[in-house]
C-alpha cells in the first residue's frame, strides 16, 4: 500500500474508504461463511459440517420462499428497467419530462416503507381504489375477498418495487446524459430523418446503458433482498427468502442462526445469478439487435405507442401522490367504514398520541441520519477532491478502485453480510452501540452520495480554483471560500439524499442495532402487522416528513444565502 504521505492532501479519504469497507465486508463474509459451515463457537458449534445446509434445504416452505423471491424480484427489475428506458425515450425533452425532473426530489425522498404502507392503503380490497367505484360500479357493500396485498406470488410487492426504482434509474440516467453529447446527437439524427425515439433506441441508449449498468445491478440486488417492503406487501406464509432469513436470525433457537447464514449465502448466490443473467441479456441484445440498429429505418413502432409510454412517469407521480394523500387522510380519520370514499368523522387524537410515542424513535432517526449524511459527505468530498487534484497534477487517481468498493453495499444483499457483521460484533463485544449503528448506515449512504455528487463536482470550472491560487490563497481557503460555496446547492442536495437513505435503513438498524435502537422505519414496519391503520399512517407520515424537510432546506438555503446572486441559486 502506498504511504499516506504520497497520496496528496486528500489521499487519506480514498484509502480510508477502501480499508474500512474492505474490513467491513471481510467481517461480514467471515461472520456468514463460518456459521454456514457449522462453526460458531459462541453457541458451542466448533466442528465444520454440512448440517446447516441440510437443515436449510429441507426447511418447510423454503422452495416456495425462493420461488416468490424470484418472481417478485425478476418482475420488479424487468419492469423498472424497461419502463425507465421507454419513458426516457418517449418523454425526454417534453413538458412531462420537465415536471418529472422537478418531482424527482420528493419521489426519491419517500422511504420505501412509508410508500409501501400508502400503496397498500391504495390497492387493498378495502383500499381507496375500490372505494372510489363502490358500490356504484361494483355493488360491493363490504370489502371483496380478493388476495391483492400479501399475494402468494409477490406481485403487489413487485409493483411497489418497480414504482420506487424507476425514479432512481431515471436520476442515474440524467446524471449520465452529460457524457453523451446530446446537443449534437439529437439534431444530427433528426437531420437524417430519424424520429426522436429511434435516435434514443439506436444511438443514445446503447451509449447510455454502460453508465447505468451498475445501478441496474443494484436494483436487482435490492429487489431480490428487500425486507421492509416485503414485510408490508409480500406474502406471509411462506415469506420471501430475505424475510425468512431475518426470522431465523431473530429466533430464540440459536441453532437457526446457522440456517440463517446458509440462507444469506444462498440469497447472495441468487443475486449473483440475477446480475450474471442481466449481463448476458445485455450482451445478447447487443449482438442480435445489431442489424436492426444499422438497418437505416427512420421510424419505429415506438413512435405510434408514444402516448402509452408517457404513462409510467405520470402514473408514478399520481400513485405516489395518492399514497401520500391516503396516509394523511387515515392519520386524521376517526371513523371510516367501507365503502365510504372519505371518513365520516375526523380527529387529531392519533397525531397527539403518535407524536408522544414517536419522540425517541424520531430523535434516533434524526441524529443518526444527520450524522451519517454529514460523515458520508465529508468522505465523498474528500474522495472527489483527491480525484480533481490528481487530474490537475497528473498523478495517480485512487477514485477508480474506490468507486467499485462503494458499489459493493448496493450489489450485495443487506441481510447477507449484515448478519455476519452482527455476529462479528458480538464476538468483539461491539454490538448494540450507536457508533456501530452509525457505521452500518454510513456504508449504504456513501454510494448514493458518490453517485449524486460525482458528476457535478468533477465538472466544476477549475478556472475559479486556479484564480484563487494565483491570488496566493491557500488550498483550504480556495476549497472552503471559493469552491464549496459555489457548489453549495449540489452538496446540500447530496446531503438530503444521504439523509433519506439513512432514514430508510431497516436491516442495519434491526441487526447491527441489536434491538436497542428504535427508528421511525422500524416502528412503522412493526405497526404494519397490526390492525390500526391510523397509528400506522402517523408513523409513516413522520418517516416521510423528515427527508422531505431536509430536501426543502436543501432547496431553500442557497436561495437564502445568495438571495442577491441569482447565478449561485441554480
Amino acid at each position: 500500500m502506498l504511504p499516506l504521505t504520497s497520496l496528496g492532501k486528500s489521499g487519506f479519504f480514498p484509502v480510508f474508504i477502501m480499508a474500512s469497507l474492505g474490513l467491513t465486508f471481510l467481517a461480514g463474509l467471515l461472520g456468514t461463511v463460518l456459521p454456514s459451515l457449522d462453526y460458531l463457537p459462541v453457541i458451542g458449534h466448533t466442528r465444520f459440517s454440512w448440517s446447516p445446509w441440510q437443515a436449510f434445504l429441507s426447511y418447510p416452505g423454503i422452495w416456495a420462499s425462493i420461488r416468490v423471491t424470484l418472481i417478485s424480484g425478476i418482475t420488479a427489475c424487468v419492469s423498472a428497467v424497461g419502463l425507465s428506458v421507454l419513458w426516457t425515450c418517449c418523454a425526454h425533452g417534453s413538458r412531462t419530462w420537465a415536471l418529472f425532473e422537478k418531482a424527482l426530489s420528493p419521489l426519491l425522498s419517500i422511504p420505501h416503507a412509508a410508500f409501501a404502507i400508502g400503496f397498500g392503503f391504495l390497492i387493498a380490497p378495502s383500499g381507496w381504489l375500490v372505494r372510489l367505484v363502490s358500490p356504484g360500479l361494483t355493488g360491493f357493500s363490504s370489502p371483496p375477498d380478493w388476495i391483492i396485498l400479501n399475494d402468494p406470488y409477490g406481485l403487489s410487492l413487485a409493483a411497489a418495487l418497480a414504482i420506487k426504482e424507476i425514479p432512481f434509474l431515471v436520476m442515474v440516467m440524467i446524471s449520465a446524459m452529460g457524457q453523451l453529447d446530446m446537443e449534437n446527437t439529437l439534431p444530427a439524427g433528426r437531420a437524417l430523418g430519424y424520429t426522436k425515439e429511434q435516435i434514443w433506441l439506436k444511438i443514445l441508449i446503447p451509449r447510455l446503458y454502460p453508465h447505468i449498468r451498475l445501478s441496474v445491478f443494484a436494483v436487482i440486488a435490492y429487489s431480490f433482498s428487500v425486507v421492509d417492503m416485503a414485510l408490508i406487501l409480500g406474502p406471509g406464509s411462506p415469506p420471501t427468502l430475505a424475510v425468512q432469513i431475518l426470522k431465523w436470525f431473530n429466533d430464540p433457537d440459536l441453532s437457526l442462526k446457522l440456517v440463517a447464514a446458509c440462507g444469506s449465502l444462498f440469497l447472495f448466490a441468487l443475486v449473483g445469478a440475477g446480475i450474471a443473467a442481466a449481463f448476458l441479456v445485455e450482451k445478447s441484445l447487443g449482438f442480435f439487435l445489431r442489424s436492426w440498429m444499422t438497418n437505416g429505418r427512420r421510424r419505429s413502432i415506438l413512435t405510434r405507442l408514444k402516448p402509452l409510454f408517457f404513462l409510467p412517469g405520470l402514473g408514478i407521480m399520481g400513485i405516489t401522490g395518492a399514497a401520500t394523500l391516503l396516509l394523511v387522510i387515515w392519520s386524521l380519520a376517526r371513523q371510516w367504514q367501507f365503502p365510504e370514499v372519505l371518513p365520516a368523522s375526523w380527529s387529531l387524537n392519533f397525531w397527539t398520541t403518535g407524536l408522544v410515542s414517536s419522540f425517541h424513535p424520531f430523535v434516533t432517526t434524526l441524529w443518526t441520519g444527520m450524522a451519517a449524511a454529514f460523515a458520508g459527505l465529508v468522505l465523498t468530498i474528500g474522495c472527489l477532491e483527491h480525484g480533481a487534484g490528481s487530474k490537475r497534477k497528473g498523478t495517480r487517481n485512487l477514485n477508480t478502485p474506490v468507486f467499485y468498493f462503494l458499489y459493493l453495499p448496493l450489489l450485495v444483499p443487506q441481510i447477507s453480510f449484515m448478519a455476519g457483521i452482527q455476529l462479528s460484533l458480538v464476538v468483539l463485544n461491539l454490538d448494540g452501540s450507536w457508533i456501530t449503528l452509525l457505521w452500518s448506515h454510513l456504508v449504504f449512504v456513501l454510494p448514493y452520495l458518490f453517485i449524486v455528487l460525482q458528476a457535478t463536482y468533477l465538472s466544476y470550472d477549475q478556472r475559479f480554483w486556479d484564480q484563487a491560487l494565483l491570488l496566493k490563497r491557500s488550498y483550504f481557503l480556495a476549497l472552503f471560500r471559493i469552491k464549496l460555496p459555489m457548489l453549495v446547492r449540489p452538496v446540500l442536495f447530496s446531503f438530503a439524499i444521504g439523509f433519506s437513505v439513512s432514514v430508510a435503513q431497516y436491516i442495519p438498524t434491526m441487526v447491527v442495532g441489536a434491538g436497542r435502537f428504535s427508528t421511525l422505519t422500524t416502528e412503522a414496519v412493526a405497526l404494519a402487522s397490526g390492525s390500526d391503520r391510523r397509528a400506522l399512517a402517523v408513523y409513516a407520515l413522520l418517516q416521510q416528513a423528515l427527508p422531505m424537510s431536509i430536501y426543502a432546506l436543501a432547496l431553500m438555503v442557497p436561495k437564502i444565502l445568495y438571495y442577491n446572486r441569482k447565478g449561485m441559486q441554480v
